[in-house]
């Protein structure tokens, strides 16, 4: 009897520590889901502080050009870091949804080690997230963290995937356009183009050497339809691609219901052992 305790017991901790990575993305970006939409209440109600920001905004825009000094935010692989949840709304300028990847966080005014480990944030020398002709916000995000999503999948977002930015003046919406890896100095990339309006979604690869960076343009308000068949057409084109790329995706638990599959199964397996066992 006690034998069979001490095996049930050393079961159900394994699983615990198997299970516990993606319970815990499940928690956190569940959690972050809610404060960003609790932060994009607060936003477009027409304060004096929002309007001042949101000019301010504009005019750094109105001074950047393509030439303009850009910064390399310090993206990395973040498998073993416990990512700080942010207090308050000093810094936060925006937040970004991504209906295709299901995840809603705040943007922070600068890509500090400081703010990427509290999630999305803006790279210096790149411009505010308000829209407008030209501009390009570059958005950075750590990714393989072992308890947050962040950017990890940015790689799997299909064209004409949308992105949603809420700031304190609009809701912008951008479609996906093109993709690309580089290394971390060619800076030039997140430059300004001429004529486009645009953000720069940006993280690392897997090993942390190179970046990812995912282009999308600004477009007009989509349908619900729309937004619910880009993501439907993602999620399905993303599948495959992760097949092609098992190598790098098993180096984090990527696939939730794969690990909810294995676990079950598990389940399954030690039952029957113990009921063989009587």
């Amino acid at each position: 009897m006690i034998r069979k305790l001490v095996i049930t017991a050393l079961f159900l901790f394994g699983l615990f520590i198997f299970l516990y990575p993606t319970v815990m993305k499940f928690y956190h970006n569940y959690t972050m889901s809610r404060q960003s939409d609790a932060i994009s209440e607060q936003f477009q109600v027409s304060s004096e502080d929002q309007r001042t920001a949101y000019q301010n905004f504009t005019h750094y825009n109105e001074s950047l050009s393509g030439t303009s000094s850009i910064d390399s935010p310090p993206v990395v692989v973040k498998k073993d870091h416990t990512a700080r949840m942010y207090e308050d709304m000093e810094n936060v300028v925006a937040t970004i949804d991504i209906p295709a990847l299901d995840i809603h966080y705040p943007v922070f005014e600068k890509a500090t080690p400081e703010n990427l480990d509290r999630g999305v944030a803006r790279v210096e020398g790149t411009s505010y997230p308000v829209g407008g002709k030209p501009s390009n916000s570059v958005l950075a995000a750590h990714s393989y963290s072992s308890d947050y999503e962040w950017f990890t999948h940015i790689d799997k977002l299909q064209d004409d995937a949308i992105v949603i930015i809420n700031n304190f003046e609009d809701t912008l919406y951008y479609k996906v356009s093109g993709r690309e890896i580089i290394s971390p100095d060619e800076v030039d990339k997140l430059a300004i183009r001429e004529d486009e309006d645009m953000i720069t979604l940006l993280t690392c690869t897997a090993s942390g050497e190179d970046r990812v960076l995912v282009y999308a343009e600004r477009t007009s308000p989509p349908s619900i339809e729309m937004i619910q068949d880009t993501v439907a057409s993602s999620k399905s084109n993303s599948e495959i691609k992760e097949d092609r790329q098992w190598k790098e995706h098993i180096k984090v638990m990527s696939s939730s219901s794969g690990i909810v599959a294995i676990a079950l199964i598990l389940i399954a397996l030690f039952l029957l052992f113990m009921k063989r066992r009587k």
